[in-house]
């Protein structure tokens, strides 16, 4: 352990004096913070919960006023009524955008700006005519408790007959959808790490020099792992930010995305660890830079793959395909993170994903050392995944 932390300190200090590092993490807060002031900003401009009217009347604006508002109420709308007894001067604050529409009690009339709102429409309407009632029956003697009985009765309660809401929340999903691009571009961005670095020692016999005192599987795991605690300060950062910026949008977010952004780290490792160890092998298999995306096109195919399925199954994470998809170890750490973002994971799902991961993980990092230890000296052309797969008979069971 003290040969594979040497090398891991190794890693860590050479990725962490690279300026690329800083830049790309100062991008990815900047890019995911400014998302949060941008949603703040759409839900400041979108926000039209208030309704300001004008009423211009010589006599019954009153009970208007109280009819708008409660109309008004009743649709999850803030009214504010304001009299006004010059047309003139309710034509200005039209015009003036002081508020959204005049109503002419004496012509009745609703005027609007430029086009008739609908919802506003609606609202005054239903006042309009609330309160002319209210106004014939108050002629007709009946007292404020009996009007109060008449015209505004105790509301429906509404209810279904079956609960269940297979509906993903947007927000939820939206988030999970970000986590899984974020683990997108860590993941691309560190395996290339890895991946070029085992390429580099090949090329220039470093590694022939390492493994007079270190063994294969050590350099392979320092590797892994140095290159992963960088990454995963990275990642931490991004979802970081991904939380702050939830905050600074002001919407309404659902209770399992904080739960799952954290949980997130937990899946980023498994996807490291998982997809790393298989860039460190494609790296053993060249000894050429211009070799190695050849070497690496099996794996990207694999990454590229798990990744777009977030866009094609991410926006109904209950269904079938979904469910299945976050339970196999290569997708798992995209799909897995978005159905618990989206309260679509069941506990039990979430164990046996994480559990088949690690265990693919474990498997995956026998299968590497052993060719890892037979390929990593042998220089010349690219060798292909079927020899290195063939290598296996021959190497030793302990690795």
């Amino acid at each position: 352990m003290s040969v594979i932390g040497l090398i891991a300190r190794r890693e860590m200090t050479e990725r962490l004096r690279a300026k690329s590092f800083y830049i790309l993490t100062g991008l990815l807060v900047a890019v995911v913070l400014g998302a949060g002031v941008v949603g703040r900003f759409a839900a400041s401009d979108d926000d039209t919960s208030t309704l300001e009217v004008a009423v211009v009347a010589d006599a019954g604006g009153d009970v208007l006023g109280e009819s708008i508002r409660n109309a008004a109420s009743g649709l999850g709308l803030e009214a504010t009524v304001t009299p006004i007894d010059d047309a003139e001067a309710a034509q200005r604050a039209l015009e003036d955008g002081d508020v959204a529409a005049v109503v002419l009690v004496d012509e009745r009339q609703v005027v609007f700006e430029s086009e008739v709102d609908d919802r506003a429409y609606a609202v005054l309407q239903q006042a309009w005519s609330n309160s002319r009632v209210e106004e014939a029956l108050a002629d007709a003697g009946l007292s404020a408790e009996q009007l109060d009985a008449a015209l505004r009765p105790p509301p429906l309660d509404a209810t279904v007959v079956d609960e269940e809401d297979d509906s993903p929340d947007g927000i939820a999903v939206l988030s999970g959808t970000a986590t899984a691009i974020l683990l997108f571009i860590s993941l691309q961005t560190f395996g290339g790490y890895v991946l070029i670095g085992v390429v580099e020692e090949k090329a220039t016999a470093v590694v022939e020099v390492l493994l007079v005192r270190v063994r294969a599987d050590q350099l392979l795991a320092g590797k892994v792992i140095g290159i992963g605690v960088v990454a995963l300060a990275q990642f931490a950062v991004a979802v970081l930010a991904g939380v702050v910026a939830l905050a600074i949008s002001g919407v309404d977010v659902p209770v399992e995305v904080f739960g799952a952004l954290p949980i997130s780290l937990v899946w980023f490792l498994g996807g490291y660890a998982f997809y790393s160890t298989l860039f460190a092998l494609a790296g053993s298999l060249v000894s050429r830079q211009e070799d190695a995306q050849a070497a690496n096109a099996p794996i990207m195919t694999v990454l590229v793959a798990a990744y777009m399925t977030i866009f094609v199954f991410g926006w109904a994470p209950a269904s079938t395909p979904a469910r299945v998809l976050s339970l196999i170890p290569p997708f798992a750490p995209f799909s897995m993170p978005l159905r618990m973002a989206a309260g679509a994971a069941s506990v039990l799902e979430i164990v046996v994903s994480l559990t088949l991961l690690v265990l693919s993980i474990l498997a995956i990092w026998k299968l590497a050392s052993r060719i890892y230890a037979q390929v990593l000296l042998r220089r010349g052309t690219r060798i292909p995944w079927t020899e290195a797969l063939r290598t296996l008979r021959s190497a030793p069971t302990g690795g």
